[in-house]
C-alpha cells in the first residue's frame, strides 16, 4: 500500500471520529487491510411497501446496487450518490417477494432476480427490459447465484431441489433431486436437502464448488460436475436467509439460533475454527439470517435479535461498527467486490450504505 493511501486513511479515521457520520468521500480500491471501523454513508428510505427489502447485490464494479422488495419490485441505486436510479419492475400489492438477486459476474447491464412466486426473470438494465422469464412450477425460490465465470447459475428454495442453469439458454442443465421423504432428518445425507433450502452460493475463486443450506441444519458443499451426491457436509447451522458465504477455504455461516449463531468452518475438511461473537444480548438473541465475507478476515452480519449489522475482525474478535435498523429485522445484506461497501436493508424497506475505513 502506498504511504499516501495510509496516510488519507488515518486522516479519514479521525476526521469521522464516531459511527454514523455520513462519509462522501472513499474509493473503491482502498486495501483491505487498513480497514479499522465500518461508517454509514447514505440512509436511503426505499419503502416501496410495508413489507421491506428481502435481496440486496452490487454490481461487478460495485457501482450499482440492485434491492427487491416483498411486493417484487426491483429497484437499483447509485452507489456513489445514494440515490434511487431505475425502477426495472414497480410491483403490485399481491406480488410476492423477490428473495434473491444476482448480477451476470462479466456484465454489469445483466440482472437476474428470483421470487417466492417461483419466477425467474432475466433483466437488460440498460434498456430497462425483462428480456427472459421462467417459472418453477410449485416452487418459492429463496436463493440464487452466479457461478464465477457466469456460465451457469443455481437456484432452491421451497421444493428442495437444486436447479443448474445455463445461462446463456436459461434451460436446466443438472437438478439435484429432493428426498422423498420431508421428514427425514439424518443431516448426514450426503445427497440432498431435506427441508427448505435458503441459501446457495458458489465459490468465488474455484469453477466448480458451491454451497448450500437451509432448515435441516447442514450445509453441504457441491462439486458441479457430480451431483448425485454432495462433497461433504458441514453439521450444525440453521439458516434460514442469505446465512451463507464461501471465501478460499473457509465457509462463514449465519444461523437463526440465539447463541452461536456466527460460526467459520474449514471448507476441506468441513470442521469448525471458530465461533465468531456477535454482539447481542442474552435476551435478544443474535438470530442472524445474513453473512459475507468483506475481506479475509472480516465479516458482516446481520439478523433480527438485534435489528443490526455488524462488522466483525474474527481474527482480533474486534467490531468496527455497526449499522442499526431501528427495532427492524435486517434481512439481506451484501459486500461490494473489493469489500469496501457494505449494503444492509430489512423490514420497514430503509436501506443504509456504509463503507469501511
Amino acid at each position: 500500500m502506498s504511504r499516501r493511501r495510509l496516510e488519507e486513511a488515518i486522516l479519514k479515521s479521525k476526521v469521522l471520529g464516531s459511527c454514523g457520520e455520513s462519509v462522501d468521500e472513499g474509493s473503491e480500491d482502498e486495501v483491505v487491510e487498513t480497514y479499522s471501523d465500518l461508517f454509514v454513508r447514505h440512509h436511503i428510505p426505499l419503502a416501496k411497501d410495508t413489507h421491506g427489502i428481502y435481496s440486496l447485490r452490487f454490481s461487478p464494479n460495485g457501482k450499482q446496487l440492485a434491492a427487491g422488495f416483498g411486493n417484487g419490485a426491483i429497484q437499483t441505486i447509485n452507489v456513489e450518490s445514494g440515490r434511487a436510479e431505475l425502477t426495472l419492475y414497480s410491483g403490485q400489492r399481491s406480488g410476492q417477494a423477490v428473495t434473491a438477486l444476482s448480477y451476470h459476474p462479466k456484465s454489469q447491464n445483466l440482472l437476474v432476480a428470483a421470487g417466492a412466486d417461483g419466477i425467474i426473470s432475466v433483466y437488460d438494465i440498460q434498456s430497462q427490459l425483462n428480456v427472459f422469464s421462467l417459472t418453477e412450477q410449485g416452487n418459492e425460490i429463496n436463493t440464487m447465484d452466479f457461478s464465477m465465470d457466469g456460465s451457469l447459475y443455481g437456484t432452491a428454495g421451497k421444493d428442495r431441489n437444486i436447479r443448474l442453469y445455463d445461462s446463456h439458454t436459461n434451460q436446466v442443465l443438472d437438478t439435484v433431486e429432493a428426498l422423498d421423504s420431508l421428514n427425514d432428518d439424518d443431516v448426514s445425507l450426503t445427497r440432498a436437502h431435506t427441508r427448505r433450502i435458503f441459501a446457495l452460493r458458489f465459490h468465488p475463486e474455484e469453477h466448480h464448488t458451491f454451497v448450500t443450506g437451509g432448515w435441516d441444519n447442514s450445509v453441504k458443499v457441491w462439486d458441479k460436475r457430480i451431483t448425485k451426491e454432495a462433497r461433504s457436509v458441514i453439521h450444525g447451522p440453521h439458516i434460514c436467509g442469505p446465512g451463507i458465504d464461501i471465501k478460499e477455504g473457509r465457509i462463514v455461516t449465519g444461523s437463526w439460533v440465539a447463541q452461536n449463531a456466527l460460526q467459520l468452518w474449514d471448507l476441506r475438511s468441513s470442521g469448525l475454527l471458530q465461533d465468531i461473537p456477535f454482539p447481542a444480548s442474552n435476551l435478544q438473541g443474535q438470530f442472524l439470517y445474513a453473512v459475507r465475507f468483506a475481506s479475509d478476515g472480516l465479516v458482516v452480519a446481520g439478523g433480527s435479535g438485534s435489528s443490526s449489522a455488524c462488522a466483525i475482525n474474527f481474527m482480533t474478535k474486534e467490531v468496527l461498527g455497526e449499522v442499526c435498523l431501528r427495532n427492524k429485522a435486517v434481512h439481506s445484506l451484501d459486500v461490494s467486490p473489493g469489500g469496501h461497501t457494505v449494503a444492509v436493508a430489512g423490514a420497514g424497506g430503509n436501506l443504509h450504505i456504509a463503507q469501511f475505513c
